[in-house]
Parts: C-alpha cells; structure tokens; sequence
C-alpha cells in the first residue's frame, strides 16, 4: 500500500518517505479538501438540517440567500483546489494546495 509517512531517527525528524503514485495523491488531496469543504459549510451552521429546511422553504428568503452564496463560496473555493490538485505533477505540488474558506456571514 502506498502511503506518506515522516521518518525519524531517534526523535529527530529525518525525511519524509512518498511512495504514492500521482494518481494517488491526486484522489488524496481531492478527499482532503472535499472533507474540509463540508466541515467549513457545517462550522458555519449551515448543514443538512438546515439545507433541508430552506428547500422546504422553512428559513426565510433572505437568510437562505445568505446561506446559498456562503456554500456557493465554498464551492467555488473547492473547485479553485480541485483543478490546482489535478493538474499538479508531483505529490508535494498536489500536497501543497490549500483550501482557503470564505469568511462566515456574521449574524448567525
């Protein structure tokens, strides 16, 4: 099984070993960051429950809107990560991209 893993030697970080194909790396990084997406929209309090209450139309109009251009921003954020992550050609270029999330709607 492929993996990346840091070596020390005596306690003292000596290198770190890569043995991930790019392939790998890619759908790594991709999980990561989509991990990261959701737990960013769900911080924020907008998660299922209330996703399925603005579909029902339970959340007024505007604090919906705010909802869907904060998950919006998200996404496009993810999507941002998501092409840098496919078209690196290394494992540490892959490793280096960095989901940036939006600032949280204030008034919650």
């Amino acid at each position: 099984m492929s993996h990346k893993q840091e070596i020390f030697i005596n306690g003292v970080f000596s290198h770190i070993e890569d043995t991930r194909t790019l392939s790998e790396a890619h759908e790594e990084n991709l999980t990561r960051i989509r991990e990261l997406t959701t737990a960013k929209i769900f911080e924020a309090g907008y998660d299922e429950i209330w996703q399925r209450n603005t579909a029902m139309g339970v959340i007024t109009q505007q604090e919906a809107q705010v909802g869907i251009n904060y998950i919006a921003a998200c996404r496009n954020e993810y999507l941002r990560c998501k092409a840098l992550i496919l078209t690196a050609t290394s494992n540490d270029e892959a490793d280096a991209v960095q989901f940036i999330p939006p600032s949280v709607p204030e008034n919650l």
